[in-house]
């Protein structure tokens, strides 16, 4: 019988997974890239037949994530050597720049210190329809307004969020 069933397997892998996130991240420096080896090492771990005889389960476990890293980088390396040194869409890691984050971040704020400020209705309207998702009938019919009213606050809303967000 194994020390290691697969659900205590599992615990512990689950209570490293955190420390194994930021190694791996740190290794090949994206966290895309690092989520899918975190989930690479599990299987490995896994599939080992014989892990009740292993001395050092967290070492091991570093191991199997380190193995893969060194994999994955020297892969990487090779396809930038093919590729004649110049970066391709498929070497790029797809998580946004902490710059773009942060720019992203900071127009969310500013669409919704707009939405805030539009007139009650129209704010209403607004939310329902985009939100909500809400067609012109049934705004109408939950705020007891004709659809044309609704239309008519719907591009007063647009053009007050077009005018303060340009």
């Amino acid at each position: 019988m194994s020390l290691f069933p697969e659900q205590s397997l599992s615990s512990f892998f689950l209570q490293h997974q955190k420390d194994l996130m930021q190694f791996l991240t740190y290794k090949v420096q994206c966290a895309e890239t690092a989520t899918d080896l975190t989930q690479e090492t599990y299987l490995r771990l896994v599939r080992h037949r014989k892990v009740d005889t292993i001395e050092n389960m967290r070492a091991y476990l570093f191991r199997i994530a380190n193995n893969l890293a060194l994999d994955h980088l020297r892969s990487r390396t090779r396809q930038l050597q093919r590729d004649g040194g110049q970066v391709t869409d498929d070497l790029m890691c797809e998580a946004p720049e902490p710059e773009a984050v942060l720019a992203d971040r900071q127009q969310l704020e500013m669409l919704e210190r707009i939405i805030y400020d539009l007139p009650p209705k129209c704010r209403e309207v607004f939310l329902m329809c985009r939100v909500e998702g809400k067609s012109y009938a049934e705004i109408g019919d939950a705020l007891t307004i004709s659809p044309r009213t609704v239309e008519s606050h719907m591009r007063k809303a647009m053009e007050q969020i077009r005018k303060q967000f340009d």
